[in-house]
C-alpha cells in the first residue's frame, strides 16, 4: 500500500516550545503521524513528561533546554538532531511568549524580550535548520505566528508586531530557499486555550479575565476558543508531502471572523 501523503513516517523533527500548549500538541501529532521528535524549551520540567509521551508512541525522542534567543543553543539542538538521527527533516518554530499591556506602558526590556523570543528565535531556528537541510537535500520549516500579526492586538502590540514580522519572514525565506528544496510555511492561530494564554488572563482581576475570555470567543465566528490539536493538525499537513507545492504561505486557523449583520 502506498504511503499516505500526510504521513511523517521516517521523518525527524524538532518542535521549539514543545513542552506545553500548542508545541506539545504538535509534537504528539507528529509522533502519531510517524515522526521522531525532539522538543526544546527553557524549562526542563515541562519537557521530560512529553518525551515520555513521545516514546510511549514508539518514537525516538529527546529534549534540550534551549532559549531560542541564544544562537549557540539553537544551533546545538539542530546539530544534535542531525548527529543522532542522521538528518533533520522538519523544524517547527513554535516557542513564544507575551504579556498584556497598553502600548504606551511597554518597557524597552519588555519589548525586547517579546520580540526576541517571537521573532529572533524564529530567525535563528530558520537559519540553522536551513543550513542542515540544504546540506542533506531538503526539509521543511513551519513557523507559528498569530492572527495578532495580521490584524494587530491593542493590548499586545509588541507580540503582534513580532508575529507580523514572522509572516513576512516566512514569505521571504520560502521564496529564497525554494530551489534548495527547503519549504517554509506558517500557521497563524486565532485564540487558543493554552496554559500560557490563560495564565496571561489570570494575572488580571478574575471578573475582568472572565469578561475578556467571553469577549474573545464572541469575536470568533464559531463562538469559541480553539483547541491545541486544531493548530497541530495543520502543522502536520504543512510538514508532510501533502503540502509539497506550498512555500512562503500562511494558513489562518482562527475559527472565522465574527459574524456581522447584513447591511442595507
Amino acid at each position: 500500500m502506498a504511503r499516505s501523503p500526510f504521513s511523517l513516517e521516517g521523518r525527524t523533527a524538532i518542535v521549539t516550545g514543545g513542552g506545553t500548549g500548542i508545541g506539545r500538541a504538535i509534537a504528539l501529532a507528529f509522533a502519531e503521524a510517524g515522526a521522531d521528535v525532539a522538543i526544546c524549551s527553557r524549562k526542563r520540567e515541562h519537557l521530560d513528561p512529553v518525551v515520555e509521551e513521545l516514546r510511549a508512541r514508539g518514537r525516538r525522542a529527546f529534549a534540550e533546554v534551549v532559549d531560542v534567543r541564544v544562537e549557540e543553543q539553537v544551533r546545538g539542538v539542530i546539530e544534535r538532531a542531525a548527529r543522532d538521527w542522521g538528518r533533520l527533516d522538519i523544524l517547527v518554530n513554535n516557542a513564544g511568549a507575551s504579556f498584556r499591556a497598553r502600548p504606551e506602558e511597554i518597557s524597552l526590556n519588555g519589548w525586547n524580550a517579546v520580540v526576541g523570543i517571537n521573532l529572533t528565535g524564529v530567525f535563528l531556528g530558520c537559519k540553522w535548520a536551513y543550513r542542515q537541510m540544504r546540506a542533506q537535500g531538503g526539509g521543511v520549516i513551519v513557523n507559528v505566528a498569530s492572527i495578532a500579526g495580521l490584524y494587530g492586538a491593542t493590548m499586545m502590540a509588541h507580540y503582534g508586531a513580532a508575529k507580523a514580522a514572522v509572516v513576512n519572514l516566512t514569505r521571504a525565506l520560502g521564496v529564497a530557499w525554494a530551489r534548495d528544496g527547503v519549504r517554509v510555511n506558517c500557521v497563524a492561530p486565532g485564540p487558543v486555550e493554552t496554559e500560557g494564554y490563560l495564565e496571561v488572563l489570570r494575572r488580571e482581576d478574575p471578573a475582568r479575565a472572565e469578561a475578556t475570555y467571553r469577549a474573545v470567543a464572541a469575536r470568533v465566528a464559531m463562538g469559541r476558543w480553539g483547541r491545541v490539536e486544531e493548530i497541530a493538525y495543520p502543522c502536520v499537513f504543512l510538514a508532510s508531502d501533502a503540502a509539497s507545492f506550498m512555500t512562503g504561505a500562511t494558513i489562518v486557523v482562527d475559527g472565522g471572523p465574527a459574524p456581522r449583520d447584513a447591511e442595507g
